[in-house]
């Protein structure tokens, strides 16, 4: 190694550490990309993974754009369009001769403007976007300024920041012995559980902040196979979702023809059933599938019984992580990035798109303070509204004597900090509306009129001046919370916040002024009919 070289260890080499390798490498860093697993393309792994589906939306899909315009094309390749989502309702009728019938209507609810826009998020299995990335750093040089090396079954066992200057690790690969190395600067992308974040609350002094905590719900995947002739069995341009309040089904197309169901329910629900399979007495009716026959009549159809018992049997019913911390770094030295700093429950379906714009920012950071060996320029602060209170973080980073990497550092978790609370508390509250609100009038009025005022905005006379960046692109005079979550990226998680705190002021004042309109309406109605009543009776 030349003495002009900068190291970086990446700790896990799943979706967002994969990314923030190749971002790195693209800067000058000589990186070392580890991952305590197999490589997922080879043997079992990836079997057991090929399941796992993701919803990817524009933020997600810019942030890899920042690293590689032939990254993006492969992976939008690979994803299925998905324009909004497809509502299961269920509705219960007396059929003669047959008792009750449960029959499912659909109803198909686009995200933004398809039509008008192209606006969608894609669905695409967990692995193939890995293998995707992995791939890409492969075509990196594999030495020198600029080389991503991937080390696959090597776990961090230990991480010292006492060091001035850099960290001293000690990595062991699988069937071997230990090994201690020196890096100038980790990154720890190694999950929820990051042995990075552990060894950093352990061996810095620093007044480091942290919080877990599981949600009621845990989820189990399930599958619906391809139809005859090699056919989707659903519609595919769609996210399915069978909303039943306690707990929800829903479904993402694959490439295969096949759609990949993810249920998610009360943990006490799993464990409960799981008691009742144990027990159950020879000819009794199965609990499950009586469930599946009340609840997703219509999934049960296409997956089948023995198929839906199969999968309860086999796959893991996990729980769903939240992690919070802070700050994010600790000097030069250490960057938690993705789950490790904000794991987040997936009900907004952002976990891995924050994850990947989690990269994109640090990137414009590093750039912005010059903190890699080779910055690219220019490269602005993201999220021109939040510029203006970076101002007490110079630019030539010399106050006292910290780096350039260090102020960088620093400028993130300020910066980001906001937007991951943001989304984290965005994940949790759309629990309620996929499960249960898109069922109710109210939030179909609401969403009417949400979507009423969004065109409205778009009129020459209302409409203002939009960016054609996307990264710039603050977006309409009014738009609907899911549309400034998902498809602008240019507006910061918090700013989405703030917007949509007024929107629903005016949201809430219309849907009581039509409401009201529509009560007075149906009591003057019944009046008028009762007094037309009252005055044949009278004429009589």
């Amino acid at each position: 190694m030349s003495t002009d070289e900068r190291t970086a260890l990446v700790v896990g080499a799943g979706l967002v550490g994969t990314l923030t390798a190749a971002m790195l490498a693209s800067r000058g860093w000589t990186v070392t990309l580890l991952e305590s697993r197999s490589d997922p393309r080879e043997g079992t792994h990836a079997e057991r993974a090929r399941s796992i589906n993701l919803a990817l939306s524009p933020r997600g899909i810019e942030a890899l754009r920042s690293v590689s315009e032939e990254l993006v094309e492969r992976v939008v390749r690979e994803g299925i369009e998905m324009r909004g989502r497809m509502v299961h309702k269920n509705k219960v009728g007396k059929v003669k001769g047959k008792g009750r019938e449960v029959r499912v209507e659909k109803e198909g609810q686009d995200y933004g403007r398809y039509e008008e826009e192209g606006e969608c998020i894609r669905s695409i299995s967990r692995t193939a976007l890995g293998i995707h990335l992995l791939d890409h750093v492969d075509g990196l040089p594999s030495e020198g300024r600029g080389s991503v090396t991937t080390r696959f079954e090597t776990k961090l066992v230990e991480m010292d920041l006492r060091k001035e200057d850099g960290v001293d690790v000690v990595l062991q690969k699988k069937g071997e012995q230990p090994k201690k190395m020196h890096f100038h600067f980790v990154v720890g992308g190694d999950g929820a559980y990051s042995k990075v974040r552990q060894q950093m609350m352990r061996g810095s002094k620093l007044r480091f902040d942290y919080r877990q905590f599981y949600a009621p719900h845990s989820y189990l995947e399930l599958s619906i196979p391809p139809g005859p002739n090699d056919t989707f069995l659903l519609e595919p341009n769609y996210l399915h979702i069978w909303p039943r309040g306690e707990f929800m089904l829903i479904a993402l197309a694959n490439q295969d023809k096949s759609f990949t169901l993810t249920l998610f329910a009360h943990d006490s629900t799993f464990t409960s059933l799981d008691a009742e399979l144990a027990s159950l007495a020879p000819g009794a009716p199965n609990p499950v599938v009586e469930l599946f026959r009340r609840e997703f009549p219509d999934a049960l159809e296409q997956m089948g019984e023995e198929a839906l018992l199969q999968s309860w049997r086999e796959n893991p019913k996990d729980g769903l992580i939240t992690v919070e911390c802070s700050p994010y770094h600790y000097k030069d030295k250490v960057l938690l990035i993705g789950d490790a700093a904000h794991a987040m429950v997936p009900f907004y379906g952002q976990g891995m798109n924050c994850g990947f714009e989690d990269v994109r920012v640090l990137s414009s950071i590093l750039d912005h303070f010059g903190a890699s060996p080779s910055p690219l320029v220019p490269s602005p602060l993201p999220y021109s509204l939040e510029t203006a209170s970076l101002a007490s973080f110079s630019k030539s980073a010399t106050e006292g004597d910290e780096t350039a990497l260090a102020r960088a550092l620093a400028t993130y978790t300020h910066l980001r900090a906001p937007s991951l609370a943001a989304i984290q508390t965005l994940a949790h509250q759309n629990y309620t509306e996929m499960a249960s609100s898109v069922l109710s009038p109210l939030y179909l009025l609401r969403r009417s009129l949400d979507s009423i005022l969004t065109s409205v905005s778009n009129f020459p006379l209302f409409a203002i001046k939009r960016d054609s960046d996307p990264l710039k692109d603050q977006g309409g005079r009014w738009e609907s919370l899911y549309r400034m979550v998902t498809f602008r990226p240019g507006l910061a998680y918090e700013e989405v916040i703030r917007r949509r705190d007024w929107q629903a002021k005016v949201l809430d004042w219309a849907a009581k002024v039509v409401g009201g309109v529509v009560v007075a309406g149906a009591v003057a109605g019944v009046g008028l009919r009762y007094a037309s009543r009252y005055r044949l009776v009278r004429a009589n």
